[in-house]
């Protein structure tokens, strides 16, 4: 009969135990509410961010610069340089799609026309920046400032013309 009593106990206490783990299981995974005043401040944080953020423009004229950088490299051969501003180029696009940088006068989100314009001329030029081709480099530079332009005439900034 003890046997029986003791198999008793020991099947309610493991009963019990799995009941307690299931629920501070549950337990643990609600989450609580955010207050009012914690979401008040996150989003006042939120706000100051995106005013703080860079907006597509300040993006562009880094684009700008090293671009221009690039054209002078080719010019020089300076191969190492003209690796070095197509990866800036191409981090600087990374970096708006990562950030989600947009505008008004963009007509579909900017990884449509870095795919569509960019991605494809830095690849080429950065073959051929390490592979020390420089007509290869002078062409598709001047492709990549015509796509460049393309870009701008297509989201109705044709006036901001850049010239290789």
């Amino acid at each position: 009969m003890r046997s029986f009593i003791k198999k008793i106990f020991m099947k309610t206490i493991i009963a019990c135990l799995f009941m307690i783990t299931i629920i501070l299981i549950i337990n643990s995974c609600n989450q609580h509410p955010v207050t009012d005043d914690k979401q008040a401040a996150i989003d006042s944080l939120k706000t100051i961010i995106n005013q703080l953020k860079p907006g597509l423009g300040e993006y562009m004229l880094q684009i700008r610069y090293h671009h221009d950088s690039l054209g002078k490299a080719i010019i020089k051969k300076d191969y190492q340089r003209a690796a070095y501003e197509i990866d800036e180029i191409k981090e600087t696009g990374e970096k708006i799609e990562q950030l989600n940088i947009t505008n008004d006068k963009l007509q579909k989100p900017f990884a449509f026309f870095y795919e569509k314009y960019l991605e494809t001329p830095l690849q080429v030029l950065a073959d051929a920046a390490a592979k020390k081709e420089d007509a290869v480099l002078k062409t598709n530079f001047i492709g990549l400032t015509n796509n460049c332009n393309s870009c701008h005439h297509e989201n109705n900034m044709a006036f901001m013309k850049i010239e290789p």
